[in-house]
């Protein structure tokens, strides 16, 4: 970019749907939409549409702890099994951040905890990479059959998918 004026173009002037998931805003989310309806009260915007980085704002909601967010896009019609560009799921998402409310919140809206991503981890595999050791027992107790995977690898599995990830920024930037 070559002027401030350029530059200042690129800044949006009204947030939007991933900034109110990252702060919780649910009044935001309200006014949001309750100005975007056509006039069949059809909603104008896509719940679940996805970010430059592959993610919902559930997922953001999620990954920054907003449980109460993420319940009003869930009673909205926010995908529980939505992904990211590499396949985390949103249920991965909270496995990794360790957040039992809201892993068990994702499970009562459907979640499905068998779902693998592109390096086939799993959910119970992001929360053993991470030491999260109140989900690892909630899966533990409410899956019995589910299987154990051997620290090595899943950190084979994590490691290949920061490889499927870098290629797909790489892939986007082109």
């Amino acid at each position: 970019m070559k002027t401030w004026k350029q530059y200042a173009q690129t800044y949006r002037d009204q947030e939007d749907i991933f900034d109110f998931a990252r702060q919780g805003n649910l009044r935001g989310l309200v006014d949001m939409f309750a100005h975007n309806f056509d006039s069949t009260a059809q909603l104008n915007t896509d719940i679940n549409s996805r970010n430059s980085r592959g993610y919902s704002a559930l997922m953001l909601a999620v990954y920054n702890g907003e449980k109460d967010f993420c319940e009003a896009l869930l009673r909205l019609g926010a995908d529980v099994n939505s992904t990211d560009f590499v396949g985390n799921t949103v249920l991965m998402a909270a496995a990794f951040k360790g957040n039992l409310n809201i892993f068990k919140l994702l499970l009562s809206y459907g979640a499905d905890s068998k779902l693998i991503n592109q390096s086939n981890m799993t959910t119970k595999d992001w929360a053993s990479m991470f030491g999260r050791k109140d989900i690892l027992q909630f899966i533990d107790e409410n899956d019995p059959e589910n299987e154990k995977t051997s620290k090595l690898k899943i950190i084979f599995r994590f490691l290949k998918l920061g490889l499927l990830a870098f290629k797909s920024q790489h892939r986007t930037k082109k």
